[in-house]
């Protein structure tokens, strides 16, 4: 893991950093509840679905970097991955270079399920933005895009640092 230092320039940045963190902390946790509780009307754990959300990401990856991104032993991985398998939501397969490495892909099944679990999450905030006016809208709009290019300005710090 990287470690990445933001600093602000004053006192009242970051009062003002604390106010958007602490209005933002219940409308978060109310949406990872929501989410735990698709995961587990889907029967996925959250380990489950954040294998899935790499798969989508990078394309088929080795056992070893999905228990490494999943920050677990490769035992417990190969576990994760062997459930996700008997139902038919990702595949493995050996590498054509070097068989000895076990590649996991998606399967249609679990482009499904992550395309059926993304609708159902956009359905959600799009019922909470309609109840924006206008004004709102547009002020939402900028400050979504300005996040934006926050997170792809520290991306690319910590890239630099990697």
């Amino acid at each position: 893991m990287i470690g990445l230092t933001i600093t602000t320039t004053s006192g009242s940045d970051d009062t003002l950093t604390s106010e958007i963190i602490d209005g933002l902390a219940p409308l978060l946790a109310h949406h990872r509840r929501a989410w735990a509780a698709r995961c587990h009307a889907h029967g996925l754990s959250m380990a489950g679905f954040g294998v899935l959300a790499l798969l989508e990401m990078h394309g088929s990856l080795p056992m070893s970097r999905i228990a490494e991104e999943l920050d677990v032993a490769l035992p417990n991985a190969t576990g994760i991955i062997g459930r996700l398998a008997e139902r038919g939501i990702v595949e493995r397969s050996h590498d054509i270079l070097d068989r000895r490495v076990v590649l996991v892909g998606l399967t249609d099944a679990g482009r499904e399920l992550i395309g059926e679990m993304e609708r159902s999450r956009r359905e959600r905030i799009t019922r909470l933005i309609a109840t924006m006016d206008d004004r709102q809208l547009r002020r939402l709009a900028a400050s979504v895009r300005d996040l934006n290019q926050a997170a792809r300005q520290i991306a690319a710090a910590e890239e630099s640092i990697a």
